[in-house]
């Protein structure tokens, strides 16, 4: 036997279409018509089938039906077993065995209906299965392009003024699909595509529509029909609260003649994660495609390079060879648990939005939880400052990044980046840039829960009365900025290292930690920076 067979996606390659790549002195003794071609397999089992797939061209230089008497392979029974098998065609090898394809296998493969070849014995079987390999390959690149460019072109849909009616028309297109978009409530949104059924197709789009919306996670439901098949795809919030589960905000129901090959199955699904990105934006009330754009470009998968460069330069003001920042930022009165909730996510997150756009001269904005984000050109100074908090925020800024910075992920890096100095600005009232702030974790931790986090880690001491609290606390912070060596802890303190050993004894006692973990001491150090 061969090597395991791949699943080529589509059956997109043919007995005929292998044939034309082939030298031409192989013959073809019976056509029983083109298949579709999977994999070529060599073997001279006297029944290979169970170890093949569906669509196979198998080749055999005929070892089972020379053997004689009682142990004779009978040729029809054989032919049977592969067409039964849904072999694709038969290859027959000349020599060693046979100088010519026997009579009874011809007319075996002539009455059930099997395509049979003779290979001259100057092709060896090894060159068959590479040539089918090549061709494979090629046929796989393809596939891979196909599906890259379909993607692309759904993207451009989406960023137009009609973006759910734009995408379904070009996806109708593609698989060759009616095409239906339903609401959360079941109703009929959009559509795209024709279909010429037997009539049976509404009642299964019926069944399989309140089964996606009444069901719970990502589950596609299917339903065979006379005409073809009925799939419908569920739309989903993306998130979850507590324990319960995803929102349906809608499904896509498809209508197709026959199973959808897994190309298609792939871009279909790509599809319906844009379609998800839009309903979630007219949940939340906005309805803009500068929103869907924003929220694609601050992606971690990022965008095609034109399509991302286009978008920039349409939606981002102020000087294009100028560096593109990621802007974060929120009132400070949002701290408070409800506040974020209750702002961001209704209808008075139009104004917020607005008003960030005209701040930032970008259309590049959106709402994210707690918090606004942008991506600018504004250079972060002491007057951008001012308007934004003249306005009412507090906002942290990403370190700037070239304009021709496409590469995926690269603008949700720097929205990380002024993120995560975001908690300190807000604590200290003030906006920040993240280039001002020192790459260390004690730069990163706002001021005021650091010193909380310091307070309870260390209240065993503090507690202690004077002056024991504050001589342990003191022998500590000489301990540490020492790296635990007893000598030099004791020199810095004017103690004999004895007196050292019995204190830092004590202190690990008291906070009932291990003073012998790196971490920590390395946690100590910091509660005692901010303390």
């Amino acid at each position: 036997m061969g090597f395991n067979a791949p699943v080529l996606e589509g059956h997109s390659l043919t007995v005929s279409g292998f044939l034309a790549q082939l030298p031409d002195d192989i013959r073809v003794i019976h056509d029983a018509g083109d298949q579709p071609l999977r994999w070529v397999e060599p073997s001279d089992l006297d029944d290979p089938t169970p170890y093949l797939l569906d669509h196979e061209l198998l080749l055999t230089s005929g070892l089972p039906l020379r053997r004689q008497g009682t142990e004779a392979v009978d040729a029809d029974a054989f032919v049977r077993r592969l067409v039964a098998a849904q072999v694709s065609a038969l290859g027959f090898g000349l020599e060693p065995y046979f100088s010519e394809v026997p009579a009874d296998l011809v007319e075996a493969c002539s009455r059930h209906g099997l395509t049979l070849w003779e290979v001259p014995p100057t092709l060896p079987f090894a060159a068959i299965g590479l040539t089918f390999s090549r061709l494979l390959e090629s046929e796989s690149a393809r596939m891979l392009r196909d599906v890259a460019d379909m993607s692309r072109q759904l993207l451009r849909s989406v960023l137009g003024a009609r973006p759910e009616q734009d995408l379904l028309t070009a996806l109708s297109r593609r698989v060759g699909a009616r095409l239906e978009l339903y609401g959360a409530r079941g109703q009929l949104r959009f559509t795209a595509g024709s279909w010429k059924g037997h009539g049976d197709e509404a009642s299964a789009v019926a069944d399989l529509l309140e089964a996606t919306l009444a069901g719970s996670g990502a589950r596609v439901e299917h339903r065979g029909t006379e005409s073809g098949e009925v799939v419908s795809f569920p739309l989903r919030s993306g998130h979850a609260s507590g324990r319960a589960s995803e929102a349906t905000l809608g499904a896509l129901v498809l209508i197709v003649p026959r199973p959808l090959a897994p190309t298609e199955h792939s871009i279909v699904t790509t599809a319906v994660g844009l379609l998800e990105v839009l309903a979630r934006q007219r949940t939340a009330g906005d309805l803009s495609p500068s929103q869907l754009a924003t929220a694609l470009l601050l992606g971690a998968e990022g965008l095609p390079e034109q399509l991302a460069e286009r978008l920039l330069g349409e939606s981002v003001g102020g000087p294009r060879r100028a560096p593109l920042r990621v802007v974060v930022g929120a009132r400070p009165e949002w701290k408070a648990e409800s506040a974020p909730a209750a702002r961001l996510g209704g209808l008075d997150t139009l104004p917020e939005v607005l008003q960030w756009r005209r701040l930032w001269d970008s259309k590049l904005v959106i709402h994210e939880g707690g918090h606004l984000v942008a991506l600018t050109r504004i250079h972060p100074s002491a007057e951008s400052f001012a308007a934004a908090e003249k306005a009412g925020y507090v906002v942290a800024v990403s370190p700037g990044a070239e304009v021709a910075t496409t590469a995926a992920g690269a603008y949700s890096g720097l929205r990380e980046q002024a993120l995560s100095v975001l908690p300190r600005a807000l604590d200290e009232r003030r906006s920040i840039s993240a280039e001002e702030v020192a790459p260390s974790f004690a730069a990163l931790l706002p001021p005021e829960a650091g010193k909380l986090l310091a307070r309870e880690l260390l209240a065993p001491l503090t507690e202690v009365s004077a002056p024991r609290g504050e001589l342990l606390l003191r022998v500590l912070h000489a301990w540490l900025e020492a790296n635990g060596s007893w000598d030099a802890s004791a020199s810095a303190l004017g103690l004999h290292r004895n007196s050292v050993r019995r204190h830092i004894g004590a202190v690990s006692e008291l906070l009932g930690r291990d003073l012998n973990d790196a971490g920590v001491r390395a946690e100590l150090w910091m509660a005692l920076r901010f303390l």
